[in-house]
């Protein structure tokens, strides 16, 4: 990297500061209740920590020790954004399975969307415990992100239609503030680490637990078959929501999920 890049970064640092909602988070288990495993939980393409906070708090309730990491360019702001890319994301991913096996522990991971490629990735290549998917980006609903490679050359972004205002008052300025816009070349490093995490499910053979629904509008339902028919693995095992959207982690089956993904890791013993 060139010095006035490093100096562009330095500036954009400084007026940069991480939302209260998306700091990363380290979850110990109580003594009496640890297990002495450890789960790496990562999150989607334009969300962060909170998705993953309901599932990290049950995880570590269940004994385990949680990681939920920050992918670079989440929490921050728009242009923060706009200078991250797959690699970063992959690259803070791969940092943090790391850290967290360094403690000694067996690790498992499960990613939410684009958090669920990141984990399929790190499956085929570090062999964790487990790898749990879910609503995994590998497939997509939405018809722009192939085109996105060529859009970004003449598109740095474009306001899109607003969602439903955000229900939660602390998450509101992040949701504004991602939500805003569509931005062509972050979905272009969105959809070449979904390109190289199809390859890479082939080189699976850890056991592998996928989650998707039938309402979700941005990866569909038949997702979870795709990676059962995919990866090597002989332990492989699927759940279909039949009301949640995307952030099936997070939502109205958010219990259900939880319950489900803690009863699969209790099995992996």
């Amino acid at each position: 990297m060139s010095a006035s890049n490093l100096q562009k970064m330095a500036a954009a640092v400084q007026h940069s500061s991480v939302a209260q909602i998306a700091k990363p988070r380290l979850l110990m288990p109580n003594s009496s209740s640890a297990k002495g495993r450890a789960v790496l939980l990562i999150h989607g393409y334009t969300g962060g920590p909170h998705d993953m906070g309901y599932l990290a708090q049950r995880l570590q309730e269940a004994g385990y020790l949680v990681s939920v990491p920050r992918l670079p360019g989440h929490g921050t702001s728009l242009e923060d954004f706009l200078k991250s890319d797959a690699h970063d994301w992959l690259r803070a991913s791969l940092d943090a399975f790391l850290d967290l096996k360094s403690e000694g522990l067996p690790v498992h991971i499960a990613g939410l969307s684009m958090g669920g490629v990141l984990t399929a990735i790190l499956a085929a290549y570090l062999s964790p415990k487990s790898a749990i998917l879910a609503a995994p980006a590998l497939l997509t609903s939405n018809p722009i992100l192939p085109l996105t490679p060529f859009l970004k050359l003449f598109i740095r972004k474009w306001e899109r239609k607003r969602k439903k205002p955000c229900k939660d008052p602390e998450l509101t300025p992040l949701a504004d503030e991602y939500g805003r816009f569509y931005t062509p070349s972050t979905a272009a490093e969105l959809y070449k680490l979904q390109k190289f995490g199809r390859k890479a499910l082939k080189k699976i053979s850890v056991p592998v637990f996928t989650i998707s629904s039938k309402k979700d509008k941005a990866v569909p339902a038949k997702v979870a078959s795709f990676v059962s028919s995919s990866v090597a693995s002989q332990v492989k095992e699927e759940l279909i929501l039949a009301e949640s959207p995307h952030v099936v982690v997070n939502d109205c089956e958010k219990e259900r999920v939880a319950d489900a993904i803690i009863g699969w890791l209790d099995r992996q013993d």
